[in-house]
């Protein structure tokens, strides 16, 4: 509802859902959607567009959450392989627990301070309600750590990077 009074003014696609962007946005504020849909509107203004899209507002949301695209980042082959394999640990253990919310995107871009992300998306019952089991809890460690488990797959466990650090401080 908050959603729809700052969009009104806008010009959004049709094909925008909103719906999908209030489950993307829990705990924002009324002033933190409203700089997210100017922030959206930006993004398609620099593409020339004449309406904002979906893509528009989700790259406006990464922006404003997890920190600008560092698109002069250079980054080698190795380092490209490592963010893979790390965020596809988080997505694959995310997909493989029972009580656990779905994958809505995986990048290697950098962004902020991170390599990459993994962005999963809350139920309409976890949303709703706010609650979290035990068993939610449980696997959201297990999913932060998942990103590790993978590098120490791929690259042993002498070799995991600090990478990682950010996964224990969600934990």
């Amino acid at each position: 509802a908050i959603l729809k009074v700052h969009a009104k003014d806008k010009s959004l696609s049709p094909s925008v859902d909103l719906t999908a962007v209030a489950r993307q946005t829990p705990g924002m504020s009324g002033a933190d959607l409203a700089n997210l849909l100017n922030e959206g509107a930006i993004v398609a203004a620099r593409q020339n567009k004449t309406e904002i899209d979906q893509d528009d507002i989700a790259n406006a949301l990464e922006r404003i959450v997890i920190g600008l695209e560092k698109k002069n980042a250079l980054m080698s082959e190795k380092k490209r392989k490592l963010v893979a394999y790390h965020e596809a640990g988080h997505a694959i253990l995310g997909a493989l627990m029972n009580d656990f919310d779905v994958v809505a995107k995986i990048s290697i871009v950098p962004r902020g301070p991170t390599g990459g992300v993994t962005i999963f998306m809350p139920s309409e019952d976890r949303l709703s309600s706010g609650l979290y089991s035990k068993e939610f809890l449980q696997n959201r460690i297990c999913v932060a750590l998942g990103g590790r488990l993978a590098e120490e797959i791929i690259n042993g466990k002498d070799n995991v990077t600090t990478g990682t650090s950010n996964d224990f401080q969600q934990c």
